[in-house]
């Protein structure tokens, strides 16, 4: 359980360790108009092994969610300290902490409140759309968390609300919304820091390959113990065909969510890479450790969001961010053995895939 960590601080140092060892060469990338939890400066690192400028690239993305990010650290910890040999001919660049401000403050949005993974939005236009959905649903998340009889009638009401006006509108809620920036799944308003950053990551060290495989590790989607891949290319293509092939994922599955289908998100995080390479052949997934029960997810985003605002001056919010933090990243070590056992397995198939497409 080494590979894990309690704080963004002791992920960092672990990751970096980890990466000299292996003989990576690492990019750290700063900010200096932010600070974390514990005044410690921070930084997104990226680790690059293998080939220096590869035609064939592999890369793996951690923190898009901030406070998700502590899984996805262990796990790329946990593969550079128990790696194989690795190719000449195929570079692999992993990304640490690419939200550190989330990271730090075990949140999942940004400093402004935005939802990272819902900002890659290509034109101005976008950051201007309208969601009835999440309209509709907004009222249910106005209550104080801190209150557990509360919560639980909050969740009550959002569930009967959907049971009889349809799932389809979580869906809707999920793609991401413009206008309240107090709220869930903000887009914001224009890129974010981690959306500018990441983009030269990808066009520095990314900008010579022509076949990429990617993941991007979350957590929270799926039930505790599930492993949930999601893929955003139409079914049927040569990128949705071949990153299915690489995880054994051919067979249609039952969907993680409610409606029965992946919702349309917007602004995705790993959509960006096509953007700045449209050249390239491209493919991968978004990798979801399930963590919790659906009351529990509800619960803890409220909880989050909630602790960024009315109640950022609460005595006891640090011990709610905890709460949160454990919600998507579970002590238990039965979870955590799972994260460790799948996770670096998922790597070697991205790798592997990317090596023979």
């Amino acid at each position: 359980m080494d590979s894990f960590s309690e704080s963004y601080a002791e992920a960092r140092a672990k990751f970096l360790a980890a990466a000299r060892d292996a003989g990576a060469r690492i990019h750290s990338y700063g900010r200096d108009d932010v600070v974390g939890l514990a005044g410690e400066p921070l930084l997104c690192d990226v680790a690059v092994l293998g080939a220096e400028r590869g035609e064939r690239a592999a890369i793996a993305i951690t923190g898009t969610h901030g406070v998700e990010g502590y899984a996805g650290s262990a796990v790329l910890h946990h593969w550079l300290t128990n790696r194989g040999r690795i190719k000449d001919d195929i570079q692999i660049v992993l990304v640490h902490a690419i939200n550190p401000w989330a990271f730090s403050h075990k949140t999942r949005t940004t400093e402004n409140n935005v939802d990272l993974n819902r900002n890659f939005i290509r034109d101005n236009i976008g950051y201007e759309r309208q969601n009835p959905g999440y309209d509709s649903l907004a009222p249910f998340f106005d209550f104080d968390p801190t209150d557990a009889r509360r919560a639980l009638d909050a969740y009550r009401g959002y569930k009967a609300h959907l049971d009889r006006n349809g799932w389809h509108l979580e869906n809707e809620m999920l793609e991401g919304q413009c206008d309240r920036p107090d709220g869930l799944f903000y887009a914001g308003k224009e890129p974010e820091w981690s959306n500018l950053l990441f983009r030269r990551i990808v066009t520095e060290h990314l900008g010579a390959a022509r076949t990429i495989g990617f993941v991007d590790w979350h957590t929270g989607v799926g039930s505790f113990g599930e492993i949930v891949y999601l893929m955003f290319d139409e079914p049927g293509s040569a990128e949705h065909a071949a990153a299915s092939r690489w995880w054994n994922r051919e067979l249609q599955e039952k969907s993680a969510f409610k409606s029965g289908s992946t919702p349309k998100y917007r602004g995705l995080l790993c959509q960006s890479i096509r953007q700045e390479l449209p050249d390239a052949r491209i493919a991968g997934a978004v990798v979801e450790f399930g963590t919790a029960d659906d009351y529990a997810i509800f619960r803890g985003d409220c909880l989050d969001r909630w602790v960024r605002f009315e109640g950022r001056e609460a005595t006891d919010a640090a011990q709610f961010r905890e709460a949160y933090k454990d919600i998507m990243n579970p002590p238990d070590p039965s979870w955590r053995r799972m994260v460790l056992d799948e996770g670096p397995a998922v790597m070697d198939k991205l790798i592997a895939g990317v090596a023979g497409w």
